[in-house]
């Protein structure tokens, strides 16, 4: 190539300059809601999706699982206490203490589980509300009496199911499994985690769903499944209203407290219906109960269309204040 062709070669453009980038969340920006913009100022990351149907159903597993684990474990330890392998066989002190320590140590691995799965799936923030300024006993009267209403409506239905099944044992042990454990255990993770976090993504109405239907399931038994899925509805109308778990934990204790008076004086299995000699006298109280069901259940339907229509007003304001947020 002669020197004369060489110069005829047109020299490269130059590169174009290198523009701001992208805005965040853009098809341009080619990466998600996350990590520093070219400032190094923190972007907004993107909306986490937990707690998904698979979510909760994986919670649910992990509470199931937890009870089914430590019943295998009792095996040996029955064994070696030199009780064998039958349960039933016991002394109900020694069996009430038995199940006692089980229960501590089934719930304990299905909570701090289920609170690190919800880690893992980034779940963020207060897990419970604790408040105590929503505490109002008149609604907790309000809430004992629906839980004993709804329990007679229901009964026609528990009546084609399966007995119940409880060993709980008796004496100290077992009222402090009934009376303080469970509503401890069991509110922190239904109405604490399981309703708390639902509600945060879903809103109210189905957090107050899923949750009395997630609190139903872990009694594993059906009939059981059944009116605890009831009581959980109430339970968690309580915990929406007065946003403190306190209230339920005192509700859960004394709907506890009440059927292990029951389980004292023989009346464990018994329904209403099997109790009242008189027909005419149970078919008025069940209509009373009916009455009375129906009456609040319209009344929370209508409290949890005000929360959730009060949740949208506060996020609607909330974007109107900050409008780079939407």
């Amino acid at each position: 190539m002669t020197a004369e062709e060489t110069k005829k070669i047109p020299e490269p453009a130059p590169a174009p300059s290198v523009s701001a980038p992208a805005t965040p969340g853009t098809p341009d920006s080619g990466t998600p809601d996350s990590g520093s913009n070219a400032s190094g100022s923190k972007k907004t990351g993107p909306k986490r999706r937990f707690p998904s149907f698979g979510d909760v159903l994986a919670m649910l597993g992990i509470a199931l699982g937890a009870q089914i684990l430590v019943s295998v474990l009792a095996l040996p330890v029955l064994l070696v206490a030199g009780h064998g392998t039958d349960m039933a066989s016991l002394p109900p002190a020694v069996l009430g203490r038995l199940q006692a320590v089980l229960y501590f140590v089934s719930m304990s691995v299905a909570l701090l589980g289920v609170l690190y799965y919800r880690r893992l799936r980034g779940g963020r923030g207060a897990w419970v509300r604790c408040s105590l300024r929503g505490f109002n006993p008149a609604l907790l009267l309000w809430a004992f009496v629906l839980i004993v209403a709804v329990g007679v409506v229901i009964e026609p239905l528990l009546r084609l199911l399966p007995a119940v099944h409880l060993d709980v044992g008796r004496g100290a042990w077992t009222i402090l499994m009934l009376v303080v454990m469970a509503p401890i255990f069991e509110e922190l993770l239904c109405r604490g985690v399981v309703l708390g976090s639902l509600r945060a993504r879903y809103g109210v109405t189905v957090a107050w769903l899923a949750s009395s239907i997630f609190f139903g399931v872990m009694h594993i038994q059906p009939a059981q499944v059944i009116s605890a899925s009831v009581i959980g509805l109430i339970l968690g109308f309580v915990y929406l209203s007065t946003e403190s778990i306190w209230s339920v934990m005192i509700l859960h204790a004394l709907n506890n407290a009440v059927a292990y008076l029951l389980l004292m004086a023989g009346y464990e299995q018994a329904l209403l219906i099997d109790l009242v000699e008189s027909r005419t006298l149970y078919v008025v109280i069940y209509i009373v109960a009916l009455a009375l069901s129906a009456i609040s259940g319209f009344m929370m339907a209508r409290a949890l269309g005000k929360m959730k229509s009060a949740a949208g007003e506060a996020g609607k304001s909330a974007d109107d204040k900050n409008p780079s947020a939407a």
